[in-house]
């Protein structure tokens, strides 16, 4: 066999690696039995996120904190749940949110949550 030969098997060999080690995760079966539950802390008025929030979850007790980008996220079984957060705000005081979410399976439910940073 000429050395040209052996490159061109190699570097077809080595592409068919390549392609499968890159497959794309969105062709993969998500569970049906889990989704996923972001919560979001915004304050609206400043066009910002906002970190260091405790969101919890029950039933379950799944606590987070927000990070930077404002987003606590958690995988969940599909059910219903209570989304719980004290997020601070200038005028009232805290704001105590208590929202009730269905997470489904394979989806995605989004809450948002906003606040005033006037009090941080």
């Amino acid at each position: 066999m000429r050395i040209r030969d052996v490159v061109v098997s190699l570097l077809a060999v080595g592409g068919l690696v390549l392609l499968i080690g890159c497959s794309d995760d969105s062709e993969k079966p998500q569970d049906p039995t889990m989704g996923t539950l972001s919560a979001l802390v915004i304050d609206e008025g400043l066009d910002q996120p906002v970190e260091n929030v405790t969101v919890t979850v029950t039933p379950g007790d799944f606590v987070q904190e927000t990070g930077s980008d404002g987003l606590a996220v958690f995988e969940l079984p599909a059910g219903e749940y209570f989304v719980d957060a004290s997020v601070c705000c200038a005028g009232p005081g805290n704001i105590e949110y208590h929202l009730s979410v269905t997470v489904d399976g394979g989806q995605t439910t989004r809450v948002k949550m906003t606040a005033c940073l006037g009090c941080l």
